[in-house]
């Protein structure tokens, strides 16, 4: 049982460091002009921006969709500036929070109304609901509830699986802030989720 624990984490790391190999050969290429690894790169991370994008704008397609677009052209022009000192996906990953950011620090949008409902599995924590539902129309709704900086905190932890030290480092927050944000969506979600409050430790 412990070997293939094991076994399962090796495993998991390996891929990690392949795909960190991979995203390091496609940007090596890209700065050498070639327009074929820019296409695989956009391929590789679209969805997952536009996922982000999505929620962090209260599921508006349209604008989502421009966010992300504005995104990889915000990333094509800086790409020079990445020095392979990280992973490339948090590189990226700045630049959309930082988009985002921008957007809505220059217009201001009024929050829905909260529809009053049950969520099914009462048994279950918030915690687990925002692995096993993601796409329910019940967690999206409660997430657009949230402050900004705490639904941002949400989606990138539970949604991006970051750690709350990449989730501090892409915000311009300390550790302490980031994780506290977390907690404090947490617990505001489990509110409107009619959940007991559970903090992430």
């Amino acid at each position: 049982m412990i070997l293939a624990a094991g076994l399962l984490l090796y495993s998991e790391e390996f891929r990690k460091r392949v795909i960190l190999i991979k995203d390091y050969l496609l940007v090596l290429k890209i700065k050498k002009g070639d327009p074929e690894a820019w296409e695989l790169l956009v391929e590789r991370y679209y969805q997952t921006i536009y996922s982000y994008c999505f929620r962090r704008c209260f599921g508006q397609v349209k604008l989502a969709e421009d966010l992300t677009q504005d995104i990889f052209l915000k990333l094509i022009k800086s790409i020079d500036k990445y020095q392979f000192t990280g992973k490339f996906f948090n590189y990226l990953f700045t630049i959309a929070v930082n988009t985002c950011n921008n957007y809505y620090s220059k217009k201001k949008f009024d929050l829905t109304e909260l529809a009053d409902y049950l969520p099914d599995q009462q048994q279950k924590s918030s915690l687990q609901l925002i692995s096993e539902e993601e796409r329910s129309d019940e967690i999206q709704q409660a997430l657009n509830q949230l402050p900004d900086i705490q639904r941002e905190a949400i989606i990138l932890k539970f949604y991006h699986d970051l750690k709350v030290k990449e989730i501090a480092k892409m915000t311009e927050v300390s550790v302490p802030t980031a994780q506290s944000r977390i907690n404090q969506g947490i617990k505001k979600l489990s509110k409107l989720l009619d959940k007991e409050a559970l903090y992430f430790e």
